[in-house]
């Protein structure tokens, strides 16, 4: 009986020669490089869903339950769900955005400009500097002569650059539709996808779940941490805004919440525009210079100081990282890898100490409890 149990293994070996097994880990590496070659453009929207599919996998299979095990039909449900969540705030955004350069460019257009700057006075404000700075004229810095032509230009560079700016944002709804591609597939196929993954992977079972645990913390507190981070920093905006006299401090507080989740944007969106006019208004006698001040330093040492104190503090529990390594983490995460960086960055750092340990209990511990010849 164990000659024919064990008969077709040592057939298959014995048919494998070693020139045959040479050649299939050429061929393997070489299709394996050329599909990662096909698929870099799309890497970014496929790690987009994973990460999606893996901190809301607990609510799919739930809703999977209540549907009766019918797992396309709940994946549908949640993509919707996750498009009302996330792209319709985004466009409502873009609207009031929209609306708001449409009054700057009817301002400009209406001369309210022209006359703004021209009270500022700037010539007679800045004559101190000259016993500050040899040689300096205040005359040379005229806003009407600097900011005007590029203020008059914005109708004619939105109408010359139109059709690269409706590329890039239906570039924008590819890249989204991608994502919802992939997460709808992981949904699907994500378990089968891991079973297959623990059969090909060498290493003890115990460790492919380690990797997989790892993988599954560091995504869920990337996620925690962006959100309770743009929570910080709408809150923080909002206080901001209302202390400085800014009308509506809740409505913008809410959308520098919005524009915070997005790494490249932020509060600054929000926070910078409005102590720009503050400082304006003041220069024009209707208001106090304070509050312009304020927000201004209320912006550069508090709300933006913010995501690099309380995204660590979020983090450090389920991602394993002290907090400074984590921030850097984060940091060296976002310049090399752009907006999927904020996971990738600590999933490295992460895997690594995984990676360490793993090789202390296995290979280390048995050196060290090996007989000394």
């Amino acid at each position: 009986m164990t000659e024919i149990l064990g008969g077709e293994p040592r057939q298959g070996r014995r048919e494998w020669r070693l020139t045959g097994i040479i050649f299939f880990g050429i061929l393997a590496l070489a299709i394996l490089w050329t599909a990662v070659l096909i698929l870099r453009p799309f890497i970014t929207a496929i790690l987009l869903g994973a990460i999606i599919v893996t901190v809301t996998f607990p609510l799919y299979r739930r809703l999977r339950t209540r549907l009766k095990g019918r797992q396309n039909a709940a994946a549908v449900v949640m993509l919707i769900g996750i498009v009302l969540l996330l792209f319709l705030p985004l466009v409502i955004v873009g609207v009031l955005l929209v609306q708001q350069a449409n009054t700057v460019i009817q301002s400009v257009q209406s001369g309210d400009a022209q006359q703004i700057l021209s009270r500022l006075d700037l010539a007679s404000r800045l004559g101190f500097l000259r016993s500050w700075i040899p040689g300096f004229d205040p005359a040379t810095i005229n806003p009407q002569r600097l900011l005007l032509p590029v203020l008059q230009q914005l109708p004619g560079w939105v109408a010359r650059h139109g059709a690269a700016v409706v590329g890039g944002l239906a570039g924008m709804v590819l890249s989204f539709f991608l994502v919802l591609l992939s997460a709808y597939f992981f949904y699907v196929e994500g378990e089968a996808i891991l079973e297959e993954l623990a059969i090909l992977s060498p290493l003890p079972a115990r460790y492919d779940a380690e990797f997989g645990e790892r993988f599954k913390d560091v995504i869920d507190a990337t996620f925690r941490g962006q959100v309770m981070t743009s929570l910080a920093q709408g809150i923080a905006t909002t206080i901001g805004l209302a202390i400085a006299g800014v009308p509506a401090p809740l409505f913008w507080g809410a959308i520098a919440t919005l524009l915070s989740l997005l790494p490249m944007v932020g509060a600054a969106v929000i926070w910078a525009p409005a102590a720009v006019y503050l400082f304006v208004t003041a220069s024009m006698g209707h208001r106090a210079l304070w509050p312009a001040i304020f927000l201004t330093i209320w912006g550069l040492v508090v709300v933006s100081t913010i995501d690099n104190v309380v995204r660590p503090w979020v983090m450090k529990g389920k991602a394993q990282l002290p907090a400074i390594p984590l921030l850097f983490a984060v940091l060296g995460g976002l310049q090399a890898f752009g907006f999927v960086g904020l996971v990738i960055g600590p999933l490295v750092f992460s895997l690594l100490m995984s990676v360490i340990d793993i090789y202390k209990r296995s290979f280390r511990t048995a050196r060290a409890k090996s007989p000394i010849a």
